[in-house]
Order: C-alpha cells, then structure tokens, then sequence
C-alpha cells in the first residue's frame, strides 16, 4: 500500500512539469507565425514630378495627413516618393498635403478613388486588403498641377502608382 502510494506521487511529481511544458508550447503556438514572409503592408506609391521638364524631383517641407485622420503620416520631410494607405473601409482616401516655403505654408489635396479586394495570403499570415485605382484627383487648391495614374494595381509591392506633377 505504501509502495502505491510513493509511485502516484512520483507521476503527480512528474506531470506537472511535462503539463507546463506542453502548455508553454500550445502558447508559443499561437503567437505570430515567423514563416508568414509575405508583406502585409499595402500602400499606394506616389511620385513628385515637374509639370514643365516631367523630370522627378523632391520637395522639402513637406506633411502629409489623410482628410479622415489627425495622425500625422508625413511631418516636415524631404520627399521624392509617398508612400500613402489607402483606406479599406472606404471608396476614396483623400490625403491633405501640405509645402512650407519661406514661411508660408501651401495646402493642396490629393483624392484617390479605388476598389477594395480582400486578399487571403495563408493561415500564418491571414488577409490583406488589395485595391484598384480608379481614379486619381488634385484639390485643385494651390500647388498640385495635375495627377496621372501609371499603375492601377496595388499590391503589396514597392512600385510607383501615381504620379504627382507640381
């Protein structure tokens, strides 16, 4: 009896740990999957453009914020490229940019019309929201001269969508 007694206790010894064990591995589980090496961000690419020569430039000073949005995306920087996302609960992402030059400041709007596309990447890295550009427009307001869509598709690549012409 006593000999029954010391092996239950050496397996309930034992159990706990192998149960902690194989809970720290069901936890480690469902973190985030390291094999998911898909990009999960998607974002619409804009370059800046002379409208006289059509040569790439940059602007300095520049900020960028989206009209439904006070978080800053872009604050006072030299750019060449923006690289803006577009909003997946919506038709039309609306973005303000703004240009200081000799202390006076030139705000400008830039409205992307698109398609929004759900995308299934895998189990490990879940979905993403693709979009189609449909239409591309300045605000008309200040500075922007015109905007030509080069590549509608946006996918989860670095390649330049829009072209901005100042």
């Amino acid at each position: 009896m006593l000999r029954n007694a010391t092996t239950t206790s050496s397996i309930r010894n034992f159990s706990l740990p192998l149960s902690l064990l194989l809970l720290s591995l069901f936890l480690q589980a469902c973190v985030g999957n390291p094999n998911c090496y898909e990009s999960k961000e998607v974002l619409v690419y804009c370059g800046f453009y002379s409208s006289e020569t059509g040569k790439a430039g940059s602007i300095e000073k520049v900020s960028v914020r989206g009209l439904s949005s006070d978080s800053l995306i872009y604050n006072d920087k030299t750019l060449s490229k923006l690289a803006l996302p577009l909003r997946s609960d919506a038709q039309e992402s609306v973005f303000i940019i703004e240009i200081e030059q000799s202390s006076i400041v030139f705000r400008d709007s830039l409205s992307l019309s698109h398609t929004n596309n759900e995308w299934f990447i895998s189990m490990e890295c879940g979905c993403i929201v693709l979009h189609t550009l449909l239409d591309a427009r300045p605000g008309g307001a200040s500075f922007i001269d015109s905007v030509c869509i080069v590549n509608p598709e946006i996918k989860n690549a670095v390649t330049e969508h829009v072209k901005i012409y100042l």
